[in-house]
């Protein structure tokens, strides 16, 4: 297994486009089923652990370590009648406040957000569509 830890970047156009993680050193193409999800952290810093192919690694995992500076919540989005939530990979629950009706549209998909110190929603984005 190889981890390495660096910044998403996205090159091309739908159909065909090209996802990489660029570290201090290096840059590296991604591939493997997780490609989609990584496409949509343009920018954001992740560790990601995969098996290598060629020049290319199949991501296996990965976990957001910041997105513009800030440290967000990822799971899977749910809304209750006690309000939305997060569900983290690790079993947590984070209760989350404000968040937008476009956010809530997306219950059932994985999300991340940032929250202030009271759980209010200051950025997300969709990281993979609700089923």
């Amino acid at each position: 297994m190889i981890t390495i830890t660096g910044s998403v970047s996205v090159s091309g156009s739908t159909p065909i486009y090209q996802v990489a993680i660029e570290t201090d050193s290096a840059i590296r193409e991604v591939s493997g089923d997780l490609k989609a999800e990584l496409a949509r952290l343009q920018g954001a810093t992740v560790k990601v652990t995969g098996t290598s192919e060629g020049s290319s690694l199949v991501v296996e995992e990965y976990e957001i370590l910041a997105i513009a500076g800030e440290t967000p919540v990822v799971g899977e989005l749910e809304v209750t009648e006690g309000g939305p939530y997060i569900f983290t990979s690790v079993g947590n629950r984070v209760a989350i406040i404000g968040a937008p009706p476009e956010l809530l549209a997306q219950a059932g998909g994985k999300v991340w957000v940032i929250l202030d110190s009271r759980g209010v929603v200051r950025g997300y984005g969709i990281i993979r569509e609700r089923r």
